[in-house]
C-alpha cells in the first residue's frame, strides 16, 4: 500500500522535506478532492489563507453542497497547512487539477499546484486561547486587521515552497518571486499574468497569501532562521499599504 505520509506526484510516494509532517489522500480520513484532471504541466504555486480555524471546517467548505454539508462550495486544493505544521494532501499535485484560483482571466487553476493555510485571517475571528496569537495593523489586508499565521504553519508552507519549486518535486515551477520588483515586495493586486512562478491569492483574487510569500522568501531566499523570518516579516508587514520594502535584505 503506498505510504500516507508521503507527497504524491504522479501517483508516486516522494519524501516530504525534513521536518514536514504529512497526510496524504491514501489515508481514509483525508478527502480526496477530484475537480478535473489536469491537462497542462505544473508551473505555478499559489498561496492561499482559509478564514477558518481547522483543517476539517476547510474541507468541508470546499466539498461540494450536500443535505449534510450545506455550506460546501464545490472547489478544492492540493494541499491544506493546519496550525500546527500538518500538511494534508488532498490531490495528486501533478494530475489533479482543483478549483481554488479560479474566477479571473487568466485561469491558473489548470497550472498550478494550491496551498491553503488555515488562519482566521481577520483579527475578529480569532479564538480565544487559541493558536494564533499575534494580530497587526495592515492597511493593506481586508478591514485593516491581520491575524499572522503561527510560527509552526508558516515553516511548513515555506517547507513546502521550497520542495515544490526544486527538482525533488518532479514538477515545473521556478523559484520566481513574481510580487518582488524594484527592491519591493507586493501586498496587492498585479498585472494580470499567467507567468511561472510563486504567487500570493492577493496577486490577482482575494487579500490573502502575501505574509506568506514574505516569509517563504526570506527563509529561502535571504536565509533567515524560521524565527527570525517570523519575527521580520511580522515586523515589517505591520502599518504597510501596498508593499514592503527588501532593500538590503540578502
Amino acid at each position: 500500500m503506498t505510504a500516507t505520509d508521503k507527497l504524491i506526484v504522479r501517483g508516486l510516494p516522494l519524501d516530504p522535506p525534513d521536518g514536514l509532517v504529512v497526510r496524504n489522500f491514501f489515508d481514509p480520513t483525508v478527502y480526496h478532492f477530484k475537480n478535473q484532471s489536469r491537462t497542462r504541466d505544473v508551473t505555478q504555486l499559489i498561496l492561499h489563507e482559509t478564514v477558518t480555524r481547522s483543517w476539517k471546517s476547510t474541507v468541508d467548505v470546499l466539498k461540494p453542497k450536500s443535505d449534510a454539508n450545506p455550506g460546501g462550495r464545490g472547489l478544492g486544493v492540493q494541499l491544506i497547512v493546519d496550525h500546527d505544521g500538518t500538511v494534508y494532501q488532498h490531490g495528486d499535485l501533478a494530475t489533479d487539477e482543483h478549483w481554488h484560483a479560479g474566477g479571473q482571466s487568466p485561469d491558473h487553476n489548470p497550472s498550478s499546484v494550491g496551498i491553503e493555510c488555515v488562519n482566521p485571517y481577520y483579527a475578529k475571528y480569532m479564538p480565544k486561547d487559541g493558536p494564533w496569537t499575534e494580530s497587526i495593523d495592515a492597511p493593506w489586508a481586508a478591514e485593516g486587521k491581520y491575524c499572522v499565521p503561527t510560527p509552526a504553519q508558516s515553516e511548513a508552507v515555506s517547507l513546502l515552497t521550497g520542495w515544490l519549486t526544486s527538482e525533488a518535486s518532479g514538477l515545473s515551477i521556478p523559484r520566481t518571486w513574481l510580487g518582488v520588483k524594484d527592491e519591493k515586495m507586493a501586498f496587492g493586486r498585479l498585472p494580470p499574468t499567467g507567468d511561472p512562478g510563486i504567487y500570493a491569492h492577493y496577486y490577482f483574487g482575494h487579500a490573502d497569501g502575501a505574509w506568506l510569500v514574505l516569509y517563504s522568501w526570506l527563509r529561502l531566499q535571504a536565509d533567515f532562521t524560521p524565527e527570525e523570518s517570523w519575527h521580520r516579516a511580522t515586523y515589517m508587514a505591520t502599518g504597510v499599504r501596498n508593499s514592503v520594502s527588501v532593500a538590503g535584505i540578502p
